[in-house]
């Protein structure tokens, strides 16, 4: 990680996973201005314990995130920004995740999502503009065609008022986990412990028209979940396709192999594989 992970500057990013299709903004202009968000969500039986995921990055442009995992408190994975690369792992605090207009300072010091371990070379903060929550940022130098893998593990904290989530990150086929941070935000009692869902999305986050024009896509496989702590790692073999409410049909999906899904979106991409809200595996 030594050589991989470089101390940043503070960078601001919108990252929202749109679960539902109108989530994102709708004018006239969306689908021209931007490369719609595309979504694997995985068909992982709960209760889900721990998960791992893999990205292979295939086409890539400046200001897109490969969101590798995201889950209903947070979401990490590997973001270019043209000259860098980056990692990044958030926990929200409960709060609405689609609140644009979210301070980071809004939410009272009790009730916020808590960096309990980081990296040395791993800066946190806080962030806003898409709810509120905590967030570690890291140099990462991936690259197009190298794996990207990690591994969310959770665990009850603080009697069992919070969460505990902690990100491991490695890169290549050989490469070693390194962990990156643990950081714990309140439960919600309406729901199960651990990871309620699973997912991954590509999203282009710059957003000025040019954007809409350039392609990404990556793969993503390797999913596995415990469903205890202690439990055997159990493959997960199918994915649900989802995009935000952004209207442009330059989005695509399918199969790999079993197991391995891939994601597409923006430039001269054609919807020729899945369908949207189809299963595939």
């Amino acid at each position: 990680m030594k050589k991989a992970m470089l101390a940043l500057a503070a960078i601001a990013a919108a990252t929202v996973f749109a679960e539902e299709a109108n989530a994102t903004r709708q004018d006239g202009d969306l689908a021209k201005r931007q490369a719609r968000s595309v979504h694997l969500r995985y068909g992982a039986e709960r209760p889900i314990a721990a998960a791992e995921a893999t990205v292979t990055v295939t086409e890539t442009t400046p200001q897109t995130y490969f969101s590798i995992l995201c889950w209903h408190q947070g979401y990490c994975g590997i973001q270019d920004w043209g000259d860098q690369k980056v990692f990044i792992f958030s926990v929200w605090d409960p709060t609405d995740p689609f609140d644009l207009g979210a301070k980071p300072d809004d939410m009272e010091e009790a009730r916020r999502a808590r960096v309990l371990y980081n990296h040395p070379l791993v800066q946190v903060s806080r962030f806003g503009g898409e709810g509120s929550g905590a967030k570690t940022l890291c140099g990462l130098n991936w690259t197009v065609g190298v794996p990207v893998s990690v591994r969310i593990e959770t665990a009850p904290a603080d009697d069992g008022r919070r969460t505990a989530f902690t990100c491991f990150v490695k890169t290549g086929e050989d490469g070693e986990w390194e962990k990156v941070a643990t950081i714990s935000t309140l439960r919600d009692t309406r729901l199960e412990s651990g990871l309620v869902f699973i997912a991954s999305f590509v999203e282009d986050f710059r957003r000025n028209f040019v954007s809409a024009k350039e392609s990404r896509s990556a793969k993503f496989g390797n999913v596995r979940v415990k469903h205890t702590a202690d439990g055997e790692w159990v493959p997960v073999m199918r994915a649900q396709f989802s995009a935000d409410g952004n209207p442009a049909e330059t989005i695509d999906a399918g199969q790999v192999e079993p197991g391995t899904f891939f994601l597409k979106t923006g430039g001269g991409t054609k919807n020729e594989n899945a369908k949207l809200w189809s299963w595939i595996g």
